[in-house]
This record gives structure tokens, sequence and C-alpha cells, in this order.
């Protein structure tokens, strides 16, 4: 009897870290499928690649343009884990929300630019605002990992354990390749 117990209480840190592993692959999943559209959505075109956008038929994303992307994306990667088209809305609107979020950030982090810009280009730099500057793009970037994390824990929130499970499993099938 002494003998199960002992075994029982060996298996459960395993399930524990088991369930946290999965919960963490759920999340990395949505992090790969989510992180990088909206990533690209959220950064400036610019340079060369501005003046021939026309010609490659890029164009510099807007929220819109982000929200469809990021719903075909997701469209892509739960169809294989019978999502329910509640739970398909579900994310779809989570992403809006985070893609909303993260394009107000985009236009601070554009004025920061613009005043990075404005101190190197003068005919003295002073020091001090430059250190403010670069705290102001610390906390935009702080600010935008924490919205997209609560968006992927969001996200996860919608999915089972199995569905969770089975796109991480599949994710990890693609990049094993």
């Amino acid at each position: 009897m002494e003998d199960k117990t002992e075994a029982t209480e060996r298996k459960r840190p395993i399930l524990r870290r088991g369930i946290l592993y999965a919960l963490l692959g759920g999340a990395a999943l949505v992090a790969l499928v989510a992180a990088r559209p909206i990533a690209a959505a959220i950064q400036d075109v610019g340079g060369l690649h501005r003046r021939w956008a026309g010609h490659w038929g890029h164009h510099e994303m807007n929220p819109q343009a982000a929200k469809e992307h990021l719903q075909t994306a997701a469209k892509w990667a739960l169809r294989d884990i019978d999502a329910t088209q509640e739970q398909q809305d579900r994310v779809n609107a989570i992403v809006a929300g985070a893609v909303d979020d993260l394009f107000r950030l985009r236009q601070q982090h554009q004025e920061n630019r613009e005043a990075f810009r404005a101190q190197l280009g003068g005919a003295t730099v002073d020091r001090a605002a430059l250190e403010e500057i670069r705290k102001s793009e610390m906390g935009l970037a702080d600010q935008a990992s924490k919205r997209l994390v609560q968006a992927l824990a969001d996200a996860s929130d919608v999915l089972t354990p199995e569905q969770r499970q089975a796109l991480v499993d599949r994710m990890h099938d693609r990049h094993s390749r």
C-alpha cells in the first residue's frame, strides 16, 4: 500500500510538469501563429522598400489589413484542431483587440523616432533628451510585449487543452522538418 502512495507522489510532479509544458506550448504556438503577422503589421515600412512598394505588391499595413491577415492565419491554425466557429470568432476578436492596441503603440513609436531624428540632427546633442526617448521606447516595448502575452493567454483560454496540444504538436511537426 505504501509503495503505491510513493509511486503516486512521484508521478504528480511529472503530471504537473506535463500540464505546464502543454500550457506553455499552447502559448508558444499561439505566439508563433500571431506574433509574426502582428510584428510585421506594426513595423514601419521605409526606405527603398517604400519606393518600390507598388512594384512588388507590398504596402504599409494598416489595422484593418493586419486584422484580415491575422484572421486568415488564425483560420489556418485552427482548421485542423476542430475549433468551432464560436472559438474562431472569439480568437479573431482577441486578435483584433490586440492589433488595435499595438497600432496605438506604433504611433507613439513613430513619434519617438521623429524625436530621435530631431535630437540627432540638431546643432548639439542633448543626451538627457535622448535618454528620455530611449526610456519611452523601452516602455513601449514592454507594453507591446505585455499586450501580446495577454492576447496569447486569452486565445489559449478559448481552446480546450486537447486543441492546444494538437496545435502545439502541429507546429512542432512543421518546424522540425
